[in-house]
């Protein structure tokens, strides 16, 4: 994994290298061209002031290059939610570059974040060492209970490299006047045909035995007793290590009792040891060494593994689990699905954009009857409430998408654009039917002059206070559902909380 990582951070630094030969060589052509027809240039230099802003940058210029990347939808989006691009082409690109840098450079953020999170993890968990001078394990100090060991070994000399996992436990620091305690555990029971487990039968047993204390359908409790614990214990476990080649004969006995109702049977059973492969073999010489050095440094800080076993030397180190590539994995996936979401962010602007409109539209509709009914002309009522917003901006107030759509229809009425078309043109660019037959209505009035615009807009009221009513009350149920995760999740708190005290007060 370690070179995946080492190619990672070698191609950022590659991209870094070629933004800035880039930004070098814009530059030095600014320079030569005295800095004419290089809009473009500077909007790209302005962008590129931090090393991943001017990395991605780049790779936004190899993208738009190679055509890789989909414009178009987003320009669209970014014309309506950014009215003052209008025809200017070089506004356009402006804003286009913003959005996808920004997006280049959070997926940049993200996977150099999760390949420099992943190279830590992974350099930590080799660093991390429990072999001291290479054989010794310290132990966990009094009352810190016992520790599990992954450790592997490697047979130094051998060809191929083989090496084999063991895990150890280690048991904590013991006083030296503790004695160890034995437990003693209840007979189990048997019957011949249940308790052979997976063995063929009783007269051939290498494995443990499955002893059951109850069958059910009969009030009979069954228990167990061996006359060789060394070979089968009460809970059916075999040692067949300690058994002949031909085969012990161990006698079970089974005491079924229920009430004062006793009665004994008796089972023989045939015991040989077990069947290993020569791998089996050396493992478990293995495991029997490192138990009878662990018990015998059960005094010691410290334990020693074997050098050697059988002639062969043993060379130890711990096996390591190494997560850090699922890190590096999760942290891609992540920048990608940020890369993706931007679109998505973008599209949430738009119907928060949308919503607004639909908001201040019957507010809108108030103010400009309220100057036609005063005797203003639309042309000034409608100049009058753009540029009343425009002075309340100026002050600190938040921008509202319809008065700037506004503002940007009376800029087109300074700059000679006939009456009607302005209008037509802020109802296409708002993009929402009321604000398109708010435009007709003007138009109408403009064209006709029937003077009954006050009448129409008095209507148009009543309609847009009713919508909003409806938005209003559809915005609740959405906050209602919205709430609805918290309040369980508050409620699992509760019960929690009421729950825990009234059981541990049972148990005591």
């Amino acid at each position: 994994m370690i070179v995946l990582y080492g190619v990672v951070f070698f191609l950022y630094f590659l991209l870094f290298l070629l933004s800035f030969q880039r930004k070098l060589s814009l530059n030095r052509q600014d320079v030569k061209n005295d800095k004419k027809n290089n809009a473009e240039k500077q909007a790209g230099q302005k962008k590129s002031k931090g090393i991943l802003e001017g990395m991605a940058d780049y790779l936004y210029g190899i993208c738009t290059k190679r055509k890789i990347l989909h414009q178009q939808r987003i320009n669209d989006r970014l014309h309506i939610l950014y009215p003052e691009i209008g025809e200017k082409k070089e506004k356009e690109k402006s804003y286009l570059r913003e959005f996808y840098i920004n997006k280049i450079r959070l997926a940049l953020l993200l996977v150099l974040a999760g390949n420099v999170t992943a190279t830590c993890f992974f350099a930590i968990s080799r660093l991390e060492s429990v072999l001291k001078e290479g054989k010794y394990i310290n132990r966990n100090t009094y009352g810190m209970g016992s520790k599990e060991m992954d450790l592997q070994v490697r047979i130094e000399g051998e060809q191929g490299g083989h090496r084999e996992n063991f895990a150890i436990t280690v048991e904590e620091q013991k006083y030296e006047e503790a004695l160890a305690r034995q437990m003693a555990e209840e007979i189990s029971r048997l019957l011949p045909d249940l308790i052979r487990g997976a063995n063929t039968s009783l007269e051939e047993v290498r494995s443990g035995l499955n002893m059951i204390h109850k069958i059910e359908g009969y009030p009979f409790r069954i228990d167990w007793e061996s006359d060789n614990y060394t070979l089968i214990d009460p809970d059916g476990n075999v040692a067949g290590e300690a058994a002949k080649k031909e085969g012990d004969i161990v006698y079970l006995t089974a005491v079924l009792t229920y009430d004062k109702y006793r009665e004994e049977f008796i089972f023989p059973v045939c015991v040989f040891p077990p069947e290993y492969s020569e791998e089996e073999l050396w493992k478990k010489r293995v495991y029997e060494i490192l138990a009878h050095q662990e018990e015998k440094d059960r005094y010691s800080d410290k334990v020693e593994l074997p050098d050697s076993i059988e002639g062969q030397k043993l060379i130890w180190s711990r096996r390591i689990e190494d997560s850090s590539g699922y890190i590096f994995l999760f942290m891609c996936i992540s920048a990608g699905m940020v890369y993706l979401l931007q679109d998505e962010k973008l599209k949430e602007k738009m119907e928060q954009r949308n919503r607004e409109m639909l908001l201040d539209y019957p507010q809108l509709l108030s103010r400009l009857m309220l100057y036609l009914g005063a005797g203003m002309t639309l042309r000034n009522a409608f100049q009058r409430i753009a540029y009343q917003y425009d002075a309340k901006k100026q002050q600190g107030e938040e921008c509202r998408y319809v008065y700037e759509e506004m503002l940007l229809t009376c800029h087109e009425l300074d700059s000679g654009i006939p009456e009607a078309t302005a209008y037509e043109h802020f109802g296409k660019r708002c993009r929402l039917p009321q604000y398109t037959k708010l435009s007709n209505i003007l138009i109408q009035d403009l064209k006709k002059g029937s003077g009954s615009i006050v009448n129409m807009l008095r209507q148009e009221i009543r309609n847009a206070f009713e919508e909003r009513k409806n938005m209003a009350r559809k915005l609740g149920e959405e906050a209602g559902t919205k709430l609805l995760l918290p309040m369980m999740l508050m409620l699992g708190v509760v019960m929690v909380l009421i729950i825990v005290p009234a059981y541990f007060s049972f148990s005591v």
